[in-house]
């Protein structure tokens, strides 16, 4: 019993201080405020209005920033890779092969070529939002 009760006697080791020289911690992202009516589109006028308020710029810098990162998306994708955008998902080509289709009205077979066309994957963060936790 003596043995038990010196453990709880002893002391634990004092927290370490953190050094004052590491980063403060990043502040906390302001939330997006969307005006947009469901369903509606959005152009891209108001799309870069909405980018300008909420990183505090004026509208012809947030232009200038939104097209240089479609600009380099762009440039990546078309070079064959796969680009991921945040918790958005990921734009990537996807090649379809030749293939034997039908013609629906006369049932005759018809060759398809081959082609690749431009897709996007959604996210699991984005598809849980989108599904609203299910």
């Amino acid at each position: 019993m003596a043995r038990k009760a010196a453990k709880k006697v002893a002391k634990k080791a004092p927290a370490r201080k953190k050094a004052a020289t590491k980063k403060a911690a990043a502040p906390a992202a302001k939330p997006v405020r969307v005006t947009a009516v469901a369903g509606k589109t959005v152009t891209a006028s108001a799309l870069l209005q909405s980018v300008a308020d909420h990183l505090g710029v004026k509208k012809s810098e947030a232009k200038t920033m939104v097209e240089g990162y479609v600009d380099v998306v762009k440039a990546y994708v078309l070079k064959g890779s796969k680009v991921k955008i945040g918790d958005i998902g990921m734009v990537m080509i996807r090649a379809r092969k030749a293939r034997m289709g039908r013609n629906p009205q006369t049932g005759e077979p018809v060759k398809i070529k081959a082609s690749k066309k431009l897709a996007f994957r959604q996210s699991a963060v984005m598809k849980a939002q989108v599904m609203g936790g299910r």
